[in-house]
């Protein structure tokens, strides 16, 4: 974890001391919004993983006898925004070619970072008619599914710092690329423990079927310590000016942006994982 600390702090130090000798010379140029969706893998977990975040569940290793585990590493969503302030030289908006800007920002991101399924799937034959049109045997079978659903999600504020490069800004179209990195805090996160149960009767005549469903099910939430994330991240968007010539337009401008990056986040109760994601979204900018 302090590896991860260290290499965070140096890579944030870095971006400040590229910055500093511009700084006196940069001045306010745009505001921007974006609303998202997070997608990454999460994280490798097993039961035990579990057991030390949530100890006081219900779930034991015993009512999984007969269950089989449908997946340790798998792919997760959530919701994500961003707010960021645009930096740039007073002359930035005249380059002939290339425009270079700084943005600081703050973000959200809802993350399940550790997942486990278990599934059961129990059938039964309960009895065996004859159809009086010809004859032919129908089946009533019993079947029920089970499914435990194990989740632990964290939610994360962070700091963001990026540089990023574009295209003409003179242009309408206007396409940019750049590093940044994210520092913060993994606020309130929690361990759902679900489970469900279908059961119905399944009839079978003449290729016909018919289901009569049952269904139950039960849901512990439990509540967890907060810990550190960070991220290092590459922006890549393209920006679109809304107004062509009427200039109260021109100030308004619609972008999609995705944020590929290498997370570091903390498990208070674990340890630290490192993932994989991307964050993509649409956004407006205003410039002053």
């Amino acid at each position: 974890m302090r590896k991860v600390v260290s290499l965070l702090f140096a890579l944030a130090m870095a971006a400040g001391a590229m910055a500093q000798d511009e700084s006196k010379s940069l001045e306010i140029k745009s505001a921007s919004v974006q609303f998202g969706l997070y997608t990454g893998d999460a994280g490798v977990s097993n039961f035990i993983d579990f057991q030390k975040l949530a100890p006081t569940m219900t779930l034991t290793e015993n009512d999984l006898v007969g269950f089989s585990n449908q997946n340790g590493y798998i792919d997760n969503s959530g919701p994500a925004f961003s707010a960021n302030l645009i930096f740039a030289k007073p002359n930035a908006g005249n380059a002939a070619r290339f425009n270079l800007e700084y943005r600081v920002g703050v973000s959200f991101q809802q993350v399940d970072l550790m997942n486990q399924n278990y599934h059961r799937e129990d059938e039964y034959r309960i009895d065996t008619l004859l159809s009086s049109r010809n004859g032919k045997e129908f089946f009533v079978d019993s079947i029920q599914n089970q499914n435990y659903y194990l989740t632990y999600t964290q939610r994360h504020v962070m700091l963001d710092g990026d540089v990023t490069i574009s295209t003409n800004p003179q242009k309408r179209w206007k396409f940019y690329a750049g590093i940044g990195v994210s520092l913060g805090l993994s606020v309130s996160p929690t361990t759902e423990i679900s489970y469900t149960s279908n059961s119905y009767i399944e009839g079978r005549i003449d290729e016909d079927e018919e289901f009569y469903l049952e269904s139950d099910g039960n849901t512990e939430r439990f509540s967890n310590k907060g810990g550190f994330f960070g991220r290092v991240y590459l922006p890549l968007g393209i920006d679109f000016r809304i107004g062509k010539k009427k200039e109260s337009l021109t100030k308004y401008h619609l972008f999609v942006e995705s944020r590929q990056s290498l997370n570091f986040q903390s498990v208070s109760e674990l340890s630290s994982i490192t993932t994989i994601a991307s964050t993509g979204g649409v956004g407006m900018r205003y410039n002053f």
